[in-house]
């Protein structure tokens, strides 16, 4: 399979926006559009990955994450890891994490990630998390959050994508 890695700029909007809706993924075009400007005011990288010229994936590299537990220790977190469907299990998003990790460890030693807690008919976050743990990331120890928030025991949250687990990964 031939992969080609390049940086998200505008033209990729369109074809990323429609290959998430063919499969039912809410990905608005706004969220693309967004990550464009902050990779232009240097916030963020955005890897797109294509395969033989199809859109297959992206990943996202935060400088400053919104976890306070990465802001205050200066790790940068890798988010947003997509893969289509279709070309998961080729190894699509173990080069974009490859890409990502590579960049963040020019000025850092830890690089983080979070995982969603659920796993649903397109297989949720199960896939991530396993990919996460074979390639080194710990979690970070502090719980899970919601919204970014610490969760409270004995509280209810919503099984959603604002449930997260932390974790980290040693590039150095």
């Amino acid at each position: 399979m031939l992969l080609t890695f390049e940086f998200l700029s505008s033209k990729h909007i369109t074809s990323m926006f429609e290959a998430f809706n063919n499969i039912g993924w809410h990905k608005p075009m706004s969220l693309f559009e967004k990550y464009v400007k902050e990779q232009e005011a240097g916030e963020r990288i955005v890897w797109v990955a294509h395969a033989h010229d199809k859109f297959a994936g992206y990943v996202t590299l935060k400088w400053r994450s919104l976890y306070s537990s990465f802001q205050e220790q200066n790790i940068p977190e890798i988010m947003d890891l997509n893969v289509l469907p279709a070309y998961r299990k080729m190894g699509v998003g173990s080069l974009l994490l490859d890409h990502a990790e590579k960049e963040a460890a020019i000025i850092s030693e830890v690089v983080g990630i979070g995982v969603g807690l659920y796993a649903g008919q397109d297989c949720g976050y199960g896939p991530a998390g396993r990919l996460y743990i074979k390639r080194g990331y710990i979690p970070d120890g502090k719980g899970v959050t919601y919204h970014y928030e610490p969760t409270v025991p004995g509280e209810s949250y919503p099984l959603d994508d604002e449930l997260i687990l932390w974790l980290t990964k040693t590039l150095k």
